[in-house]
């Protein structure tokens, strides 16, 4: 019998949102959708996602966490003060956006998540389909949203 994964088990500090990804794919390539969740330090939650009919799950893992940091600066800027916690079940957008891999694919999205990726963001992989709940609210909703995308 396996245990729910609570993900991390420090609470983030004063001043940091956490903010949930995942990539979903219906077939890969095939229809596919991105989600986030960002937990605000005040309580506050902001969720998003947005699907694409033909894609692969790699690149929905990218958007995930481009939007996600995208929502996050709208909110608080540059601000120095701010931390970010991504917590992602992607090892793969972990690896690629703190350069422990080489870039191979999906080179089109690198621009536009490189410039948010600074000294505030910090990267934490948690298991996939493990019962953490940030984790499987996001993956709930890219699925939905792949759902709504093909009418099924």
């Amino acid at each position: 019998m396996s245990r729910p994964d609570p993900g991390p088990s420090a609470p983030p500090p004063p001043g940091t949102v956490v903010a949930y990804t995942d990539g979903a794919c219906s077939g890969n390539p095939g229809p596919g959708a991105w989600a986030y969740r960002l937990e605000w330090p005040d309580g506050g939650l902001e969720e998003a996602a947005g699907a694409d009919p033909a894609t692969t799950n790699n690149r929905e893992e990218l958007k995930a966490v481009r939007e996600a940091l995208r929502a996050v600066r709208r909110r608080i800027g540059n601000d120095p003060s701010w931390r970010i916690v991504v917590r992602t079940d992607s090892l793969g957008a972990v690896n690629w956006l703190t350069r422990r891999w080489k870039r191979h694919a999906n080179l089109d999205l690198f621009p536009g998540i490189d410039p948010l990726v600074d000294a505030r963001v910090a990267f934490e992989h948690v298991r996939g389909h493990a019962g953490n709940p940030g984790n499987e609210r996001v993956d709930r909703l890219a699925v939905n949203a792949v759902r709504e995308l093909t009418g099924g």
